[in-house]
């Protein structure tokens, strides 16, 4: 006869199968694929500073929070917001981290599901609802494969999947670059491009040094003068800045300027939401026209204006 010990380890033993069954016949919805999808686009736009972190916690509330440890250049420390995935099931989990600032900004700069189970989304769905950048082959080489996934520990075939790094096709004009990472499951074939089972889904930024910075706008702009140069031939200069969203929201018009040669190019002066006032912005000038004046002040002055 058993034991009381044995007893309750073969109800123990029943009770974990019967937990397994549930979860190894578990099937999302498409409603429940829908709505994780557009809770995905949400948070890119919050990763990329295109929205504000409340607007995520008006789609799904945040179930907990906890303080988050500094670890490298990827994890800031700050808190962990975990959102209430029940909407999914109780084991898909669902957070962001993000940094606060004396004045209590949330500034979210890490966003990660992980699918249990993992879910059917198509790769190519998510590539261009995020607008990623595509480059075949491996990272290594530039590409956005960056390794296949073994999985020795459960008897599976050598191939598994394979996780994806990509870059954004347009990246916003910040202190940061913005990465995705997809980890994929079961492919056909062993193939990782036929991997149809999303299991991780990863929104990261990652924050660039000054001469990164500096660097980044000389390789987009280098080619003009900027503010604090020498002005090189007089006439009517036309200015942009290094942040392409903040050239738009100016007119042409207050972007336009007349320099002489010798002067030296000032900035951009640009509306601040913050400080209600308008602030100087570092600008690249081209040249566009002469000096609509400058035949004139020669016949009156007898020579050309200098700075």
């Amino acid at each position: 006869m058993p034991t009381e010990k044995e007893r309750a380890w073969e109800a123990y033993q029943s009770r974990k199968r019967a937990y397994q069954s549930v979860y190894d016949n578990f099937r999302y919805t498409d409603a429940q694929r829908e709505q994780v999808i557009e809770f995905i686009g949400a948070a890119m736009k919050v990763i990329r500073g295109d929205a504000k972190f409340e607007s995520l916690k008006r789609l799904l509330p945040v179930a907990r929070t906890r303080t988050e440890s500094i670890d490298g250049q990827s994890y800031r420390g700050g808190t962990r917001f975990a959102f209430n995935s029940g909407f999914l099931n109780e084991w898909t989990s669902i957070y962001m981290l993000a940094t606060t600032d004396a004045q209590g900004k949330v500034e979210p700069y890490h966003f990660q599901i992980y699918f249990k189970p993992p879910m059917q989304i198509p790769r190519e769905r998510l590539e261009q609802l995020l607008r990623l950048k595509l480059v075949p082959g491996w990272t290594s080489e530039g590409g956005n494969l960056q390794r296949e996934l073994p999985d020795p520990l459960h008897d599976l075939p050598a191939f598994d999947g394979g996780n994806f790094e990509y870059g954004l096709i347009d990246p916003p004009h910040a202190p940061y670059t913005v990465q995705v990472k997809f980890t994929y499951l079961n492919g056909p074939d062993h193939n990782p491009y036929t991997a149809s089972r999303l299991a991780r889904l990863e929104l990261r930024r990652e924050y660039l040094t000054s001469e990164q910075i500096r660097e980044r706008d000389h390789q987009k702009l280098g080619h003009l003068s900027t503010t604090g140069q020498r002005v090189p031939l007089g006439g009517k200069w036309l200015g942009v800045c290094a942040d392409d969203a903040l050239t738009a929201s100016m007119p042409m018009e207050r972007r336009m300027c007349n320099y002489g040669e010798g002067h030296v190019f000032g900035p951009l002066w640009v509306w601040s939401n913050v400080a209600r006032e308008r602030v100087p912005v570092q600008a690249w000038w081209q040249w566009v026209a002469p000096d609509p004046f400058e035949e004139e002040i020669e016949r009156i002055f007898g020579g050309k204006r200098k700075g």
